[in-house]
């Protein structure tokens, strides 16, 4: 398989908008660029990639949790939806009557109605309809500005004296449904209004990187699961020589920001998590390995075997001076990000430096002023 390099970039120094899970809410956009003044945007997936006919193909609970968490919904609207009483049926056909976009605004910048203002560059979520994003990557939808990053599509961004190498893996992390396509056509993984990654298009996406590889570049990991959460995702950074990773799909109310370094006591610690998931990964892949060489062809065996490279990407027991994990033990910076109706995450490049930027509306603990229970207590002493 080819690797095409989207559009190449090449603007002076200026910010880059990261945020993830706008769920339809597309033209949210319209004013986070207004007010952080971005050049571009990168989106960490659930962007809302869903049309009037994916209404036929979600699962009753994906509708249902597709309803309860989209911010095109007004509260009174989302209150009559999930009562009790509505049968899934009855909410399709409430969805289906509605004059307005209840599920995506997609369709509206598919028609032109509404358009994006700067490049956006974005991977796909876990809630996504796999047969919206097939379209997508054949040819047959296209968005002016809409970029897709996926195992097989990377771009470069040259701002403020950087060049910013972006890959991407979308969709959730099932280690059960890691050699399932589900209802995909292709290599892309979904079904039900839900999507996921697969191992081979991991082993794409390393094929990918090494076709492209340059040392002057920035590489930037971005997926919809976190790699603090998903050691195989963890794994992937090593192998892709990443210097950031942002992610999602964990839905806090502020974003997070770390390196291994200043979360683990020692390199052995971080390198007990990534064993973990190496043991979770092989323990599955030994029940099923006859069957699944025995169905792939000779140019899958290659993904295959890219796959397990990474699986078995493992920092060394002991570290020299100057060690390569220990530099990324140290130096590679992981970002996840809230939703995008709770926050954001802002690079502003200038001269070689990436300076960051996190905003987020965070909890509201004013109602502990009024709660009599709260002030009344006093925290307990071990």
């Amino acid at each position: 398989m080819n690797s095409p390099t989207l559009s190449t970039i090449n603007t002076p120094a200026g910010k880059v908008l990261c945020v993830a899970d706008l769920r339809g809410n597309i033209s949210q956009l319209d004013d986070l660029v207004d007010q952080t003044g971005a050049k571009l945007i990168i989106h960490c997936g659930d962007f809302g990639f869903y049309e009037r006919d994916s209404l036929t193909r979600i699962s009753d609970r994906t509708l249902k949790h597709l309803v309860q968490y989209s911010t095109l919904i007004p509260p009174s609207l989302r209150t009559r939806l999930l009562q009790s009483t509505v049968t899934p049926d009855s909410l399709r056909q409430q969805i289906r009557a509605s004059t307005s976009n209840i599920l995506s605004e997609l369709p509206l910048y598919l028609s032109g109605a509404k358009a994006l203002k700067v490049p956006l560059y974005t991977v796909w979520g876990a809630c996504e309809d796999v047969s919206v994003l097939e379209k997508f990557r054949s040819g047959e939808y296209t968005i002016p500005n809409l970029n897709i990053i996926d195992e097989s599509a990377t771009a470069v961004i040259d701002i403020g004296g950087v060049k910013l190498r972006l890959f991407g893996l979308g969709g959730a992390i099932a280690q059960h449904k890691l050699f399932d396509i589900g209802d995909g056509t292709s290599t892309i993984a979904g079904g039900s209004g839900t999507m996921w990654t697969t191992a081979l298009q991991i082993g794409q996406l390393v094929d990918t990187a090494q076709k492209v590889f340059d040392a002057t570049e920035t590489r930037i990991l971005i997926s919809h699961a976190s790699p603090g959460r998903e050691g195989i995702l963890a794994q992937l950074a090593l192998v892709l020589k990443a210097d950031f990773t942002i992610s999602a799909g964990l839905h806090f109310r502020y974003g997070i920001s770390y390196n291994e370094f200043g979360v683990q006591g020692d390199q052995e610690l971080y390198r007990n998590k990534l064993a973990n998931a190496q043991k979770g990964f092989m323990d599955m892949w030994e029940g099923i390995k006859t069957h699944v060489e025995s169905h792939i062809s000779d140019e899958q065996k290659i993904l295959l075997e890219n796959c397990l490279s990474v699986v078995n990407r493992l920092p060394a027991v002991s570290t020299l001076p100057n060690d390569k994990d220990e530099a990324a033990f140290k130096n590679m910076w992981n970002f996840n990000l809230p939703d995008a109706a709770s926050g954001l995450l802002l690079l502003d490049i200038n001269q070689g430096k990436i300076a960051t930027e996190t905003r987020s509306q965070g909890f509201n603990f004013s109602y502990r002023r009024n709660n009599v229970s709260l002030r009344s207590g006093s925290p307990a002493v071990a």
